[in-house]
């Protein structure tokens, strides 16, 4: 955030005074003018957003359970560093493939994929979970 210390003008009949932005209402002088002691400041504050957007879709036949096709194209958090990341998802059942793209913020590739859906397993919910060490006690 910016901000920018602005001017003071007098609260009546708007005549610029020099004058600091932090001076006490009882040590204002009175306006030359018009000899009012109301203020009139003007401050800029500039501030920077971002805006981000996400969209995603499913493709459905009807009689057929699960989506022939599903995508998502836009930005997530990642969860192994915290950072925002621009996300490109293609799931395409009726032609068995599967397309995923992930990149930083500044453009640097993460993660990139393009092969047969059918051959995509152990990925995300799909990997299989390691049961914990199973630990004997001794009787």
């Amino acid at each position: 955030m910016t901000v920018t210390m602005g001017d003071v003008s007098c609260g009546a009949c708007g005549s610029p005074l020099q004058e600091a932005l932090n001076t006490p209402v009882d040590e204002r002088v009175p306006c030359p003018n018009c000899g009012s002691t109301n203020r009139r400041f003007h401050v800029e504050v500039i501030e920077k957003i971002t805006m981000r957007t996400s969209l995603g879709h499913k493709l459905k036949r009807p009689g057929i359970s699960r989506p022939i096709a599903e995508g998502f194209n836009g930005w997530e958090q990642r969860k192994s560093v915290g950072d925002q990341v621009r996300k490109v998802r293609l799931i395409d059942r009726e032609n068995d493939r599967y397309i995923e793209r992930v990149e930083t913020e500044q453009g640097e590739v993460i993660h990139e994929t393009d092969h047969p859906l059918s051959e995509h397993r152990g990925h995300g919910s799909a990997k299989k979970l390691v049961p914990p060490d199973n630990e004997e006690s001794e009787s």
